[in-house]
């Protein structure tokens, strides 16, 4: 059984023709831009689900269209033919819904696949997607499980799975349970939000988040609220071991019968490190791999496990980036981060104000917030900061905004008053399906008018209408009680 997992190119066209790019597998909310965009993610749900097969005796693949820049659909679908699978998972997000669903039919009419739905997307809309001819399976949440299961047997598989995930996301038939990376794409994927070098790493140490933001659609849908941590010597283990293979890949003049290092080496050309802190360290020059980035929810949770992550990197010596909360860590342990090679860090800050971050069940205090970073920028220097803020939280004003946007400036005054690179981006506060706001929504009588899934494009040309759905709730919008977050208290904090 050849299965093939799928990662559709984002590709559209705007009123005069133009072309529009952008992610789809791996991002946490899909968008287009003008032109050919140079960002992908790394689809960690896909490439563990292919090395989970694999592990198993079945032949998996991935086809990842987004890193291989293949802006043309008569593009994908000539490439997933050529790989003559027998069944196909695609991943589907939001705003690719309609795409997806061409893609599918021609693959079930053109070469007779069975087509699995997996992704975020699936969570609200399975049964109704299992109403198409073209579907012959979904899978709800994580997809390691249910896609041997069909995979082994597609006939005898369920046609519906729901949240049947790993209990050990460390170890698979007592190994080191690494995501499958085609070595020759790694360059393609980098993450265009701080100054780090090419080729960079991404890596996810943990699988969820604890916290229970009513706007945030991967830990609710994808990880069923639920947090669970890798072992940081398994994490460790996974670096060296990528590192050292790409570095035997560029040595090698071929792998696996295939011109790998010719490959890297053509994509590589040219191609400079930037400086940073670490360049004499001894561990510096391992393989061709520059810097890391840690793609997780929240990075920065549970302090024996930061610490035991910041020994390993100390030893391997490369620059790293993280994504976490500017809250779950204590400030000396800034300190560690750094010294063991952190360059750069993104926050999820969202807002200021103290009520709009309640009415969004994000239990983060917004005074500790700001100071926490006025801390960090005021104790380091050289550095790189990104923040994450919202626009139209449940309750939001445009004066609110105005006075988040007035404080950010300052915070960057700040930064750079020491050395730092400080930056941030607004988004707009977007209902997407199977969240808790989207839920409310729906209650609220609004689903109609939140089906139009075009709309979910991060481009700001659309998000900028969808979000105007939050102010439907009203100004005087207060946090209620659900079975998913109940209260927004976490649930699965790591131990301290």
């Amino acid at each position: 059984m050849r299965a093939l997992f799928v990662n559709t190119p984002f590709v559209k066209r705007d009123s005069q023709g133009r072309i529009q790019t952008g992610p789809n597998a791996g991002s946490r909310w899909p968008w287009t831009n003008p032109g050919y965009t140079d960002y992908a993610c790394f689809p960690f749900f896909m490439a563990y689900a292919v090395k989970y097969l694999r592990l198993h005796g079945i032949d998996a693949d991935f086809y990842d269209g987004v890193a291989l820049k293949h802006w043309d659909y008569t593009r994908v679908r000539r490439e997933i033919a050529l790989r003559s699978p027998e069944i196909v998972f695609f991943e589907v997000s939001t705003p690719l819904y309609r795409t997806i669903c061409k893609l599918a039919s021609w693959a079930k009419d053109d070469l007779g696949t069975t087509v699995v739905f997996v992704g975020p997307h699936v969570h609200t809309f399975a049964n109704k997607l299992l109403e198409e001819p073209f579907v012959d399976h979904c899978i709800i949440g994580e997809f390691e499980k249910p896609a041997l299961a069909i995979a082994r047997d597609p006939g005898r598989a369920r046609q519906l799975y729901t949240f049947d995930h790993l209990d050990d996301i460390n170890r698979v038939a007592g190994e080191n349970f690494i995501p499958y990376r085609p070595l020759d794409q790694l360059f393609n994927y980098w993450d265009q939000s701080m100054n780090t070098a090419r080729v960079q790493l991404q890596v996810n140490t943990s699988r969820g988040c604890p916290f229970k933001c009513t706007y945030c659609q991967w830990p609710k849908v994808m990880n069923n609220g639920t947090y669970r941590a890798r072992e940081p010597e398994m994490v460790i283990d996974e670096i060296r071991t990528v590192i050292e293979a790409y570095r035997e890949a560029l040595r090698s003049p071929i792998e696996r019968g295939r011109g790998v290092a010719r490959e890297i080496r053509n994509m590589v050309k040219g191609y400079q490190p930037i400086s940073n802190t670490l360049q004499n360290s001894r561990s510096s020059c391992l393989g061709e791999i520059r810097s890391i980035l840690f793609d997780d929810d929240t990075w920065n949770l549970g302090p024996r496990r930061i610490h035991a992550l910041c020994q390993g990197l100390k030893d391997i010596g490369l620059p790293w980036t993280m994504m976490g909360r500017i809250d779950t860590a204590s400030l000396p342990l800034y300190d560690l981060m750094v010294e063991c090679g952190c360059v750069g860090m993104r926050f999820g800050v969202e807002s200021f104000n103290q009520q709009l971050l309640d009415n969004a069940k994000k239990r983060l205090d917004a005074r500790v917030s700001f100071e926490n970073i006025k801390y960090l920028l005021q104790r380091f220097t050289g550095l790189e900061f990104h923040f994450t803020t919202m626009r139209n939280l449940p309750g939001a004003t445009e004066e609110d905004h105005e006075r988040d946007d007035v404080l950010l400036s300052e915070l960057r005054a700040i930064g750079e008053a020491s050395g730092n690179r400080v930056h941030w981006q607004v988004s707009e506060c977007v209902p997407f399906p199977g969240t808790e706001l989207w839920d409310q929504l729906v209650e609220f009588g609004k689903r109609e008018e939140l089906s139009n899934f075009e709309m979910y494009d991060g481009s700001t040309v659309n998000n900028q209408s969808l979000a105007k759905a939050v102010g439907w709730l009203g100004n005087d919008y207060q946090a209620t009680w659900s079975e998913y977050s109940k209260d927004g208290r976490p649930s699965g904090l790591p131990e301290e």
